[in-house]
Formats: structure tokens, C-alpha cells, sequence
């Protein structure tokens, strides 16, 4: 399904019935991100997920990417179809998202798993930085191909436009994000930061963010990478239900 929001037509789709939940791609990703979630979570949850400009089904627009404008599709995204209070669940840059939204609009989050987020592109170690600056379409395809495949056959700008979406978003990721130690303490939703403990997000950074977001709950996933909920989708799936569904959220 489409919805029009701002200048874009943004693919979505919905699945089961129950409190909103709504899912957040990575970069270069899809709503096909969470295809080892969307089942799971659906036998509980009206879950929703949607595509960002230049991603999957969507359109790009003349726009560069920027975290800010993501997270303000979203929330425009939640108001369009009524969502209200909602459960979010971001991974990699839906999870910077997920963070954005719950700091700019607490009334919209109900709570928030943040999978394998960042809050400071710094704090990502010299070789990944080195890795984003070497970043080639080429070097993506051989790296990256499902993805990139997945790209080739549903986007409306077709497999030419590619390039440009892989030097936006390698301007993206060597900018951004820069979310503030004070922002993420004004955090108010339930939530859960996991992340797999051989993460490409340093275990150091996802221990500052758990610290930081007032009665957060953490949740290291073993034996897996920045891919734990493809590599472990039972582990991530039992983690992720027990907190959403837990009758009290405690907050100390």
C-alpha cells in the first residue's frame, strides 16, 4: 500500500491486529529487514512498517538523507494513519530513528526497542569509518548483492539510480548522528537497547546509550553481529515480545 506523505509516496505494509507497532529499516534496507520479526510480532501486534524516501518501494526525492528529516517522516507517518501512542521498533539507522522520534515526540512512543543504534557517528571504530569513506556502488554490490538486488527490483528509480542513494548515505553515516547526551536522558518511553555482542556498533557505545536512557533495560544477544535478528531470530523474537508485553515497565 501507498500513503502520501510530504512530497512522497511511501510504501507500506501492515500485518495482524492489536496495539500498534510499528518497524524501522536500516539503511539501504526494507520492511524485508524484519522478516524473521513481522510473523512473530503479528499474532500480538497491529505492526506496521513503512519505507523511507530512496529505500525500497519509495521513491528518492532531491533531498539529502538526514536523520532528522527520517524521524520527522515518521512521526508524520504515525499521524497519518492514526497511530497514536505506539511501540517502536528501529534497527541500525531505524533505530537512530526510533531514538529521534522519542526525544522530539514522547506522546507519539509507548516504547522503544533500539536494535543496534548509534548516537554519535564517532563513536563507530576508524576501520568501519574507513569502511563508509571507501564506500563504492561497486564495492556495495559485491558486499552487500541481496540488498542491493532487493533495490534493483522494486525501486521506482530503477537499478541506475542507485549510486546517487549510496553517496547520500555515505555522506549520512559519516555525519550522523550527533544525538546529545542530554537528549537521550530526556527519554521518557519504556525502553530496550539490544545489540549482538560482536556488533559493528562498539559494545562500549550501546552501554553508554542503555546508561543514559532513564530505567532502560539492555539486552546482548550472543554470538551474533550487526545481522542478530537474521542470525538469532528466536532469541531477538522472545527478547523483544517479553518486553513489549510485560504487564508493568518498570522504571527506576
Amino acid at each position: 500500500m501507498f500513503l502520501r506523505i510530504r512530497n512522497s509516496r511511501v510504501y507500506y505494509e501492515t500485518s495482524g491486529a492489536g496495539e500498534p507497532l510499528l518497524l524501522l529499516h536500516g539503511g539501504f534496507g526494507t520492511v524485508q529487514d524484519f522478516a524473521s520479526q513481522t510473523p512473530v510480532l503479528a499474532k500480538h501486534f497491529k505492526v506496521v512498517a513503512f519505507e523511507r524516501p530512496g529505500h525500497g518501494h519509495t521513491a528518492d526525492t532531491a533531498e539529502p538523507f538526514s536523520f532528522d528529516t527520517m524521524s520527522g517522516y515518521t512521526v508524520d507517518f504515525i499521524d497519518a494513519l492514526k497511530l497514536g501512542a505506539t511501540n517502536l521498533i528501529g534497527w541500525s539507522d531505524g533505530a537512530i530513528i526510533a531514538l529521534l522520534v522519542a526525544i522530539s515526540r514522547p506522546d507519539l512512543v509507548k516504547s522503544l526497542v533500539c536494535v543496534s543504534g548509534l548516537f554519535d557517528t564517532n563513536a563507530q571504530s576508524p576501520e568501519d569509518l574507513n569502511w563508509i569513506r571507501s564506500l563504492s556502488p561497486e564495492s556495495f554490490r559485491k558486499a552487500a548483492s541481496p540488498l542491493v538486488k532487493r533495490y534493483d527490483q522494486v525501486s521506482p528509480d530503477g537499478p541506475a539510480h542507485f549510486p546517487a542513494v549510496v553517496e547520500k548515505t555515505k555522506r549520512l553515516w559519516l555525519n550522523e548522528p550527533n544525538i546529545t547526551t542530554k537528549d537521550l536522558a530526556r527519554i521518557s518511553a519504556p525502553t530496550m537497547v539490544m545489540a549482538g555482542d560482536r556488533d559493528s556498533i562498539p559494545i562500549e557505545h550501546t552501554l553508554e546509550l542503555f546508561k543514559l536512557i532513564k530505567g532502560a533495560q539492555l539486552c546482548i544477544i550472543p554470538g551474533t553481529t550487526h545481522f542478530l535478528m537474521t542470525q538469532k531470530p528466536d532469541m531477538v523474537n522472545r527478547a523483544i515480545l517479553e518486553f513489549l508485553t510485560m504487564e508493568t515497565k518498570p522504571k527506576s
